[in-house]
């Protein structure tokens, strides 16, 4: 049930981004959920690690900080991608918006943690030649810590001067809040930006987006968005927004098909979405009518019958019926499938189907 919501979440945020009129007979054709606006715009209730934000890579959480909402600070305070430096500017209210520095409120939850200690430096020349001092990673990580907000520009201004030791700018550049433009000045060789991939560091929203795989994870951390980091969820949005416009549009052939390829497609989202299209070609454009991928239902338009309705294609219909094949893609209608599924099914026919 758990992947279900998550995966109708997903496809609520991609359906956002094309025209009310064409989501809306995509939403009846294919069976996805009308979404509660503004459930989906709140933060929920309930522990981190139940709401699963354990696993989001440190640029996530970083975008998160960035709405400076007590709520969405008292989620990731415990999360390993912040250190203490992080954590001890949120017990003190220190924004982490851009362009912000009135003081945040704390959460209740947070008030009976202290701050941490944070060694600091007298002024840009100390920290400086901490940051110079630094001959192993364990040293590069107390000395970051020593960096606040406002010190970034002294970091970059010495690294300039004469390039920071390996370990320090390693220690730099994993921190969630290191601006981009530092990290890129830190380096650029492939071993780097691998690092800090593996690190779960990010260049943005956009990037996310469009490069992350599963697609189906992304997705995930996307819809999420919608509350936990609605400022930069639009960089996302304006990256996928014309591709999926494009492809997929009020085509509801490629909608369904879509909603079949997600659990087990191992592209990114623009992979996902050309690959529904194409699959899909042009059937489905602005065609009304009840369709279920799921049950294998695909009436033809005007077609009423005495069915109900299914609600909603493989990730809501859990009783759905197998086909003569045993597979999903047939079923009790007398093969009476759309020839976009047709073409699924002869693409990805399951081994031994």
């Amino acid at each position: 049930m758990a992947n279900e919501v998550e995966q109708a979440g997903g496809l609520g945020f991609l359906l956002a981004l094309v025209d009310p009129g064409p989501a809306a007979r995509v939403r009846r054709r294919t069976g996805m959920p009308q979404e509660n606006t503004a459930a989906v715009t709140k933060p929920p209730r309930g522990p981190a690690w139940d709401l699963g934000l354990r696993d989001l890579p440190s640029s996530v959480v970083w975008w998160m900080l960035q709405q400076d909402d007590p709520r969405i600070n008292e989620l990731v305070y415990g999360h390993c991608a912040i250190d203490d430096r992080v954590r001890h500017d949120i017990l003190n209210g220190v924004p982490h918006g851009p362009g912000r520095s009135r003081r945040v409120p704390v959460a209740k939850g947070l008030s009976r943690y202290p701050p941490p200690e944070i060694p600091r430096a007298a002024g840009p020349a100390e920290l400086t030649a901490a940051l110079r001092e630094v001959a192993s990673m364990a040293q590069g990580r107390a000395a970051a810590l020593m960096v606040r907000r406002e010190d970034w520009g002294v970091v970059a201004g010495a690294d300039r001067e004469r390039p920071l030791p390996g370990y320090a700018r390693w220690a730099l550049s994993v921190r969630p809040d290191c601006p981009p433009e530092v990290r890129t000045q830190f380096g650029t060789h492939r071993k780097f930006t691998h690092r800090l991939s593996t690190a779960g560091v990010v260049d943005g929203p956009a990037v996310y987006a469009t490069t992350t795989r599963p697609a189906r994870q992304a997705l995930s951390v996307l819809a999420m968005g919608r509350w936990a980091f609605p400022d930069r969820l639009t960089e996302a949005a304006a990256a996928l927004g014309p591709l999926v416009r494009a492809e997929l549009g009020g085509n509801t052939e490629a909608w369904a098909v879509l909603t079949q390829l997600l659990p087990t497609f191992t592209g990114t989202l623009p992979e996902l979405v050309t690959t529904a299209r194409a699959i899909a070609g042009d059937g489905g454009e602005e065609v009304d009518g009840p369709l279920s991928v799921g049950s294998g239902t695909t009436d033809p338009p005007g077609h009423q019958g005495d069915a109900e309705v299914v609600y909603g294609g493989p990730s809501w219909d859990t009783g759905q019926t197998l086909g003569d094949d045993g597979s999903p893609w047939g079923s009790a209608t007398g093969g009476r499938l759309s020839a976009g599924v047709r073409r699924i099914r002869a693409s990805w026919q399951r081994p031994g189907g």
